[in-house]
C-alpha cells in the first residue's frame, strides 16, 4: 500500500475544497475593504450616521469571533482525534484498508499526516476514520 500517494491525493483535495470555502465567506480582511470603501465613497451631503457606522462594526467584531471560535473548535476536534487513536495501541480493531478490504488485527503504532490520523494495523496503514469495530 502507497500512504504517501493517499495522502498527496488527499490533500489535494483539502487545499481545492478550502480554496472554495474561502471564496465563498467573506473574511475579516473583506469586510474592512468593504467598510473602507463604503466609507471612502459616501456622499458627504450625506454620510454614514452613527448607528450604521456602530452596527457595522459589532457585525465586524461578531465575525472575527465566529472565526476565531471556528479555529479552536478545529484543534480541539484534532487533539481529540489524535487522543482517541493513541489510545487504541495494542487494542484489536477491524477497519477498512485505501483498497477497499477489512483488515484486523493489534494496532502497533499511530501516524499524523496534516489532519489525517492513520493507524499501523496488522502491518497495513488505514485511516482512523475507518475503524469499524473495537476489541
Amino acid at each position: 500500500m502507497n500512504v504517501s500517494g493517499t495522502t498527496a491525493s488527499t490533500g489535494v483535495q483539502n487545499r481545492q475544497t478550502d480554496s472554495m470555502k474561502d471564496r465563498m465567506n467573506l473574511g475579516k480582511e473583506d469586510f474592512l475593504k468593504l467598510l473602507i470603501t463604503e466609507l471612502r465613497y459616501q456622499d458627504a451631503l450625506n454620510p454614514v450616521n452613527d448607528r450604521e457606522m456602530i452596527a457595522q462594526l459589532a457585525q465586524f467584531s461578531s465575525l472575527e469571533q465566529m472565526q476565531n471560535l471556528g479555529s479552536k473548535v478545529e484543534e480541539l476536534a484534532k487533539a481529540q482525534n489524535a487522543a482517541q487513536a493513541t489510545s487504541l495501541i495494542s487494542r484489536t480493531v477491524t477497519a477498512v484498508n485505501s483498497d477497499g478490504e477489512e483488515v484486523v488485527g493489534k494496532v502497533a503504532s499511530v501516524e499524523f499526516y496534516g489532519d489525517y490520523v492513520y493507524l499501523t494495523v496488522d502491518g497495513q496503514k488505514v485511516l482512523f476514520t475507518n475503524v469499524s469495530k473495537i476489541s
